[in-house]
């Protein structure tokens, strides 16, 4: 195994003509580039699906708690608290109103929560973009302009007295989710208690790991016999499963790029095979077997991805790197809600992207290496 180690090192890089050398940096350059085109792109990716979430889970609760009985929500906000893991919950209500635009009626959806509640006001203010700190609705911007809105509201409540009321405004802002921009109002938990008898309210729970949503809605369950209904984030498969496919596609179709660069080393090993033909021949002469000469090839064509590999994985972690670190792409902050090009590292899909890389440059070294070392000494030594 020495011997042929130490002859797929000497033949590295190495032939009779000066176009080897090049093909074999070609070679090398195509793994690289397809490895880095992976780990850049999927980063992204992993940033705007991260930051997507950030969002969504800010604005929405990591479980939501449910009961027939609404009176009895205040209890069950106390316990919930106290179970290790979660950060903190609130009573939240939903109810309905019909703005009246011009001859035009639409509509809207009201969020109430106590913005009294540090926690609470300190997670919905991080989206505030102007409070003019009086009773009435915060709108999303979206909302406001698509509306024409100016200082007030008129609306139409949820009630079988359909009785046109006007609100003032309180402020304006912007989570950076369509829909929650262009169909939300928010409001205090006894102001939008007070727009209609007909409302939903339920129990927003925060935790502090939103992957243990699972086994903090086993415990709630088992703690409240009661026939709560509790559901988590992790519920909307249709999201998740979205966000899935988008990530597999995009990196089935940028592996092609390193499949496609690993038919290099294949043509590489292939000259390599024709320009070696004597040496097999004197090689098996000397006692050499199918398997030291399939080794000597292979070998290449690992070190060929080896290469490749870690010039792709070292630029593009540090390309990442740079762009998590200065923001230096700019986006249109109007379309995607945020300044810079999202990136976040997940050093597992860098493993497994070099793992491929590797992979698909030794599968391409396998036919040229199985070729050589089907050559008889008798045909290989008749080209001199």
């Amino acid at each position: 195994m020495f011997a042929s180690f130490y002859l797929a090192r000497r033949y590295f890089l190495r032939g009779a003509a000066k176009h080897i050398s090049f093909i074999s940096i070609i070679s090398c350059l195509g793994v690289a580039l397809g490895v880095f085109a992976l780990i850049v792109v999927i980063s992204v990716m992993n940033g705007f699906d991260n930051d997507l979430m950030d969002r969504l889970l800010k604005f929405n609760y990591h479980l939501t708690i449910e009961t027939p009985e609404k009176e009895l929500l205040p209890a069950i906000k106390e316990r919930i608290d106290k179970i290790k893991g979660v950060k903190n919950s609130s009573i939240i209500l939903q109810t309905q109103v019909f703005a009246k635009i011009d001859r035009y009626i639409v509509p809207l959806m009201v969020k109430g929560f106590d913005l009294n509640d540090e926690n609470e006001a300190k997670n919905f203010y991080q989206y505030v973009k102007k409070d003019l700190k009086n009773g009435g609705f915060f709108v999303g911007e979206g909302l406001y302009d698509r509306l024409g809105l100016q200082d007030s509201l008129e609306y139409y409540p949820l009630d079988k007295n359909f009785k046109l009321k006007e609100e003032k405004l309180r402020g304006f802002f912007r989570m950076g989710i369509y829909d929650i921009d262009n169909n939300y109002l928010i409001a205090d938990l006894d102001k939008a208690r007070s727009l209609s008898p007909n409302y939903y309210m339920f129990l927003g729970v925060h935790i502090k790991n939103p992957m243990e949503a699972r086994q903090i809605k086993n415990i709630i369950t088992q703690q409240f016999p009661m026939g709560l209904s509790v559901s988590t984030w992790m519920d909307n498969q249709v999201l998740l499963s979205a966000l899935k496919l988008e990530k597999l596609t995009m990196f089935v179709l940028l592996s092609l790029i390193a499949l496609v660069a690993s038919f290099n080393i294949f043509a590489t090993l292939m000259v390599k095979v024709v320009e070696k033909t004597k040496d097999i021949g004197v090689l098996k002469a000397l006692g050499f077997t199918s398997g030291k000469i399939l080794a000597i090839f292979s070998l290449q064509g690992v070190f060929l991805g080896l290469i490749g590999v870690f010039l792709g994985t070292a630029s593009g972690l540090g390309l990442c790197l740079l762009m998590q670190k200065y923001h230096f792409i700019k986006i249109p902050v109007d379309i995607y809600s945020i300044e810079y090009l999202p990136v976040f590292i997940n050093y597992r899909d860098i493993f497994l992207i070099a793992i491929l890389g590797l992979l698909f440059s030794f599968v391409s070294s396998l036919f040229p290496a199985i070729r050589a070392s089907r050559l008889s000494p008798c045909e290989a030594l008749r080209y001199e």
